[in-house]
């Protein structure tokens, strides 16, 4: 078959969105080996994914869950003749393997293999209540669709999100989820499940209301609204969890293998490994960067922009500025909130010791001077009163892992 200009928008298209980003797997999460003994036929599998689709869905959904599957169990858990012979061209009529339907970019509807998610963190999610006749009516429904592919209108939509909707004319803006229930869009993994529970009118989050004489009616919603989190939000799904180190047992976190003075960013890429006097000074409930600029090329900047990237509730102090990414600045370290124990210094040296008296005065407990802002005067009078002064050419930017 001659390939057309649509098809090789969409093979190169699918190829972007499916490529993987450099974000930490968080597969130690769950215990694949016990998910794989608890399943059952129809439970929903969600997926953490790591790709750009992945980071477009996570940001659209503001949820990590960014991709569905249905479990349909091993061969012979389909009843239907018909529909297992269909699995077993997919599964190369191996009685064994456990057996998953999801709709893939580039691929559309497939069955494919549980074990492909062997190194992804996934949730279970069971539906309550579920009988075993109508799991396989839920089987058997979303194998209809095997074979459905994308369309190039999805894909340009998934696309669409990255870009700030005001470069668009409105015409042109996506509505993949806008409410139109007459365009069929099965090939969304999340949609395609939800139509298979609808159709043996199990709920998810329908809406609900009060009909003629207090009478409650359940209202499907249109199943390309669905997202992969919501069947985690539904009341009507149980959810599954089995953690890699289990807490069965009272008091069994304690014996946790903790590595103790250290901390990580959510990605897991850098670690920090505290000392005592790092320990203390980043014990404080909120911080200040005194010597915070605008200037997005100086210190005084760039480490405001560190404590902000660790989600620190940070004050930048300034007299000669109203606000610095954002943030209001604080005219002097008087006025800064009690909960401010620690701070940044960013300063000349001479100013570094004028700094360290109205810390004094303040209550401060832990003064980082950043390289080249040290004095040995002032140094010593937070020895002589007790202040913990981190020193020595020490950077936060490099203790902190800073991406300008």
């Amino acid at each position: 078959m001659k390939s057309t200009f649509a098809d090789w928008v969409i093979r190169k298209l699918s190829h972007w969105l499916l490529k993987k980003q450099n974000t930490f797997q968080r597969a130690y999460l769950c215990d694949f080996d016990q998910i794989s003994k608890k399943i059952n036929v129809g439970d929903v599998i969600l997926v953490e994914s790591h790709n750009r689709i992945g980071t477009i869905i996570r940001h659209v959904t503001q949820s990590p869950w960014t991709h569905a599957a249905l479990y349909i169990g091993r061969l012979n858990d389909i009843e239907d003749s018909e529909l297992r012979n269909i699995a077993a061209h997919y599964c190369g009529y191996d009685p064994d393997k456990q057996l998953i339907i999801e709709s893939n970019i580039g691929c559309g509807v497939i069955i494919t293999f549980l074990t492909n998610y062997q190194k992804s963190n996934i949730r279970i999610l069971h539906p309550q209540g579920l009988t075993p006749e109508d799991s396989q009516k839920v089987v058997a429904s979303s194998m209809s669709q095997l074979g459905m592919q994308y369309d190039l209108r999805h894909l340009l939509d998934l696309a669409r999100f990255i870009f700030p909707w005001g470069i668009f004319p409105r015409r042109w803006r996506s509505s993949l989820f806008e409410h139109n229930a007459l365009q069929p869009t099965k090939d969304i993994c999340s949609s395609m499940i939800a139509d298979a529970f609808q159709s043996v009118d199990y709920p998810i989050l329908p809406l609900i209301e009060e009909g003629y004489q207090n009478e409650f009616e359940f209202i499907q919603r249109n199943d390309r609204l669905y997202t992969p989190c919501d069947f985690d939000y539904s009341p009507y799904f149980d959810v599954i969890k089995y953690p890699f180190f289990p807490l069965g047992q009272l008091g069994a976190y304690h014996n946790l293998p903790w590595l103790r003075d250290a901390i990580s960013d959510d990605d897991g890429l850098n670690f920090i490994f505290l000392s005592p006097t790092l320990k203390t000074f980043f014990s404080s409930p909120a911080f200040a960067v005194v010597g915070a600029s605008n200037d997005r090329n100086k210190i005084g900047n760039q480490v405001l922009r560190c404590y902000l990237q660790k989600k620190k509730k940070v004050y930048p102090v300034n007299p000669h500025e109203k606000t610095i990414e954002g943030l209001p600045c604080i005219n002097k370290i008087s006025n800064l909130p009690n909960t401010v124990k620690s701070i940044s210094v960013i300063t000349p040296p001479a100013e570094t010791e004028k700094i360290v008296e109205e810390a004094i005065a303040k209550g401060i407990k832990n003064i980082w001077m950043q390289p080249g802002a040290e004095s040995a005067s002032a140094i010593q009078k937070c020895v002589d009163h007790n202040i913990n002064v981190i020193d020595n050419g020490i950077c936060i930017l490099k203790e902190f892992g800073f991406r300008g």
